[in-house]
């Protein structure tokens, strides 16, 4: 459960590996890295506890980074609810600025990749969508929409207390949707493309702002991931044909959907979100719900498919499935969609 660390690094990293940072923190090593910075393994040298720093450089390309600022002030203001990372500090010096916060686990798409059959079990699942639910109605009750929902951002605490704790991570393309009085912000005309291509809704790829329900959304898309395997529109390259795939999941003949492959209780909770415009506000308990034959007898307490070699992932029927090509109008490809965030506009007002 514990990430891969990367003990040694023959390239340059924002922060030097076996050092201390501000006199308290030992830096280990490389957790991991991606377009906006770096993630290490550390060691608080004044109580011994495991903590992760997350580090972007102060500038790129001559301008001032400020995801991480936004991240920051972000969390500060979640901090305290259950599938939030605990941030324990941050900083900055002429450089870099930095976030020290709690260490979790692999995140859920790689203990995706690591089942046999490359994809979890059903009441794993059901579990990890009804413990995201409750992180993003946290997140959404403080104004906030999070644009970047997808298994990666989603991982478990690594203490015997935390292991079955859903955590939500990854703040940087935030947006406050709500204004400090609680009403909601006028939709602008035109939205830059904020999030991952896999996993963004149709409104996004649309330019229209985005809501609480555009992040459940996501969260259909990456629930049917972990279940089925694959989404679609994963070999799609473009764009376009990547929303010309999720309309046709949504409006589809029923029997010719990727969403057969699942439960009908995950139909059911499918149809619900799709249903939500941008300014609606979830009933977050219903969508919960609706979830219950999928989690069946099994408690949040109780072991997840990882702890039990995928038992439940290689026992469920495995089902293959082509969709139709003829639909979607486009020629074969070896890419894939990005699984990549993406960021087009400079909107990063609180």
């Amino acid at each position: 459960m514990i990430p891969k660390i990367k003990r040694t690094s023959t390239g340059k990293t924002l922060l030097p590996l076996e050092e201390t940072l501000r006199n308290r923190w030992y830096i280990k090593g490389l957790i991991g890295h991606g377009g906006y910075g770096e993630i290490y393994y550390a060691v608080d040298i004044r109580n011994s506890d495991e903590v992760a720093i997350k580090v972007e450089p102060k500038k790129r390309k001559g301008r001032l980074v400020k995801r991480m600022i936004l991240e920051q002030k972000v969390l500060l203001r979640l901090q305290g609810r259950p599938h939030v990372p605990k941030m324990i500090a941050s900083g900055n010096d002429e450089k870099i600025n930095f976030i020290v916060m709690q260490l979790l686990s692999v995140n859920i798409g790689d203990l995706k990749k690591q089942s046999p059959v490359k994809r979890l079990g059903r009441s794993s699942v059901g579990r990890i969508m009804q413990q995201a639910i409750a992180g993003l109605r946290d997140v959404h009750l403080c104004g906030y929409i999070h644009r970047d929902v997808k298994p990666a951002n989603m991982c478990f605490g690594i203490s015997p207390q935390t292991r079955h704790i859903l955590v939500i991570v990854d703040f940087g393309l935030v947006r406050r949707y709500k204004n400090m009085d609680g009403t909601i912000r006028p939709l602008r005309s035109r939205a830059g493309f904020r999030g991952t291509v896999r996993y963004v809704s149709i409104r996004v790829h649309e330019r229209i702002d985005q809501g609480p329900a555009d992040d459940l959304v996501s969260l259909v898309y990456s629930g049917l991931e972990l279940l089925i395997g694959d989404l679609p529109w994963k070999y799609i390259v473009k764009g376009d044909d990547v929303k010309r795939a999720k309309q046709e999941l949504q409006s589809g003949p029923p029997h010719t959907s990727f969403l057969s492959l699942t439960t009908e209780s995950f139909q059911e909770f499918a149809r619900a979100v799709f249903s939500l415009n941008t300014e609606e506000e979830p009933n977050y308990s219903a969508l919960q719900a609706l979830l219950t034959e999928l989690v069946g007898d099994r408690k949040m307490s109780d072991p997840y498919d990882w702890e039990m070699n995928y038992v439940e992932a290689v026992e469920g029927v495995r089902i293959f499935y082509t969709y139709p090509q003829k639909l979607l109008d486009i020629s074969e490809s070896t890419e894939t969609a990005s699984n990549k965030s993406i960021e087009l506009d400079n909107d990063i007002r609180l």
